[in-house]
């Protein structure tokens, strides 16, 4: 079978193979690191799709492809006939074609069961999010129809929307090139990482409607549970524990309770649509040199700040190393920007491409607020949300917002 160099992100239109991480002949099993990519977003690993053995690498080190082009050739059980045909050159455009018939099985899926557990690969899953494939609709080749990357990617190019829909963007960011004259003599390229970030950031602003709400939280109650909470995971769990470890877990157990945030806006056949997210998933903004990178924090409703802890510093590694893996080009839940120890009191965030919402913290400071008829110094940070219009009214906005701030302020926060 082929293996087509995926989407891995809203922006990515090509992506230059790093290092191979199998050779021809290699058996490789579902999920297994494949190669290394550099990506429109980062370096990330991308994963096997297949259990099976590598028959060909299309490509060497170095070399740059266009999103599905063929990246490489498995010989698998299931598609042993295929590999076979591709060999008789008259036969060799015959396979392709009954990729299209991957949706004839659509529509008899569709009248399963609802309810039922939907089998499908990690890559699978995070394939069907970026080329909006419905998976409760797809019927699955792997065993106990178990859906793979290959059946998502077959009901993707089998949709005549799909095309359509990325010319649909490209008008809207048709007024980028503003001046066709010659650059100044001063002037010096964007490198890699702000030239990614510039795409990003004006894809947001020209495509998303956004709103800004803001509130005041007092700290008060997270510093003390820091400092009691804090050497005991540090002992226990080897991290250090921060601020962001407790902004993390309010943010998590608040959107596991506020369903109608955990939406992203999403486009094909002809309308708009929402898509819900079944785990809470949180973007961490880290700053690194020239930029920004975004891992995210995947699973993380319910879990103790020791788990959070080490999660997040793994991601934090992650992205000043500029290796993020495969799985943090799949869009979040929800994104955290956390300036504070730059010094900034407030600031607002421009809400991720493919995701609906995105927190921003200023530092710590203190604040003289009204309390009981009087008034008294609070230490607190400055909360500021941005939300996308389409999908997210002005009060549910808030209603999170103060579920978040209640989480902050009175806690409790578990430690393991």
């Amino acid at each position: 079978m082929d293996f087509l160099l995926p989407k891995l992100s809203a922006t990515m239109e090509t992506a230059t193979i790093g290092r191979w991480l199998k050779q021809v002949g290699d058996a490789v099993k579902t999920g297994e690191p494949l190669v290394e990519l550099e990506t429109d977003k980062a370096t990330m690993e991308v994963e096997s799709p297949v259990d099976g053995k590598v028959l060909e690498l299309m490509a060497e080190a170095g070399a740059e492809l266009a999103v599905g082009a063929v990246l490489a050739r498995f010989e698998t059980a299931g598609v042993a006939p295929a590999a076979t045909a591709r060999s008789a050159k008259p036969e060799s455009s015959t396979p392709a074609p009954p990729s299209p018939k991957a949706p004839a099985p659509v529509a008899a899926a569709r009248s399963a069961p609802a309810g039922e557990r939907i089998l499908a690969s990690p890559m699978a899953k995070r394939l069907a999010g970026i080329h909006g494939v419905d998976l409760a609709g797809l019927a699955g080749s792997g065993p106990h129809g178990r859906i793979r990357a290959r059946d998502v990617l077959a009901a993707a190019e089998a949709k005549p929307e799909a095309p359509a829909a990325a010319p649909a963007l490209r008008p809207v960011a048709a007024p980028m090139p503003i001046a066709t004259g010659p650059l100044p003599a001063n002037a010096e390229p964007l490198s890699p990482m702000r030239s990614r970030i510039a795409t990003a950031v004006s894809l947001s602003r020209q495509t998303i409607p956004s709103f800004v709400l803001d509130r005041w939280i007092d700290t008060t109650a997270v510093a003390r549970a820091k400092a009691m909470i804090g050497p005991e995971i540090e002992q226990s769990a080897g991290v250090k524990l921060t601020f962001t470890d407790f902004l993390l877990q309010a943010l998590a157990d608040c959107l596991a309770q506020s369903p109608r945030m955990l939406v992203r806006y999403v486009e094909g056949e002809g309308q708009p649509a929402l898509v819900r997210s079944s785990s809470v998933d949180i973007g961490l903004v880290v700053a690194v040199e020239d930029g920004v990178m975004i891992p995210v924090l995947r699973d993380l409703a319910g879990k103790p700040l020791a788990s959070i802890a080490s999660t997040r510093q793994a991601a934090v590694q992650r992205a000043r190393s500029g290796r993020l893996a495969q799985s943090d080009a799949d869009p979040a839940s929800m994104s955290l920007s956390n300036v504070g120890r730059a010094g900034a009191d407030r600031f607002e965030a421009i809400i991720q491409p493919r995701e609906s919402s995105i927190i921003a913290i200023g530092r710590e400071h203190e604040k003289v607020v009204p309390r009981a008829g009087g008034i008294a110094v609070s230490t607190g940070i400055n909360v500021t949300l941005s939300v996308d219009h389409r999908l997210i009214d002005g009060v549910t906005g808030a209603e999170f917002l103060g579920s978040l701030a209640d989480r902050i302020e009175l806690g409790p926060w578990s430690a393991h």
